[in-house]
């Protein structure tokens, strides 16, 4: 286990949390996608919860949980995109930043989230397909989950993205 701390990402964060994101996206996906997505969370107000870990080297990993709306009621949270920095990825930070980033909203009064990501990754959390199968979205299928942070909120219904999602 190496050793770092986490705190809420600042304004000034945003150049070293694109550099992380585009190092350890890398090939997989356009890693520029994920660094414009993260600005535009944050540029357009959609930004519930931002976390980074760091450690005396710098940053080193970064979570982001933004507003979904709900039958056009912001009434739900997103989480992505989720970096920890190439080296240093299975040492721990992921899960930390997604323990962390759900207490907070869970103290946030938020009810559910959603995550559009590995089966086998964010099940641990309690993230599940069948909570998000009631769900309208733009995605479907094993790898869009959901989970209860605490009991009420929607059932279903129709799910409305950021702006960032859309460019």
């Amino acid at each position: 286990m190496i050793d770092f701390w986490t705190r809420v990402a600042r304004p000034e964060d945003m150049d070293a949390i694109g550099a992380l994101s585009d190092e350890a996206f890398g090939l997989a996906f356009n890693s520029q996608d994920e660094s414009r997505l993260i600005r535009q969370l944050h540029a357009d107000g959609d930004s519930l919860v931002s976390l980074v870990a760091e450690n005396d080297k710098g940053i080193i990993g970064h979570i982001e949980f933004f507003r979904i709306l709900i039958d056009g009621q912001p009434i739900g949270a997103g989480l992505g995109p989720m970096s920890a920095k190439p080296g240093l990825q299975k040492s721990g930070i992921g899960s930390y930043l997604v323990r962390t980033g759900l207490e907070e909203l869970d103290m946030l009064g938020e009810t559910i989230v959603f995550v559009l990501g590995h089966q086998n990754y964010y099940p641990r959390f309690g993230f599940e397909p069948g909570t998000a199968a009631p769900f309208t979205s733009p995605w479907s299928g094993p790898h869009f989950m959901a989970i209860r942070l605490a009991p009420g909120g929607p059932a279903s219904g129709t799910l409305t993205y950021p702006r960032a999602f859309s460019g």
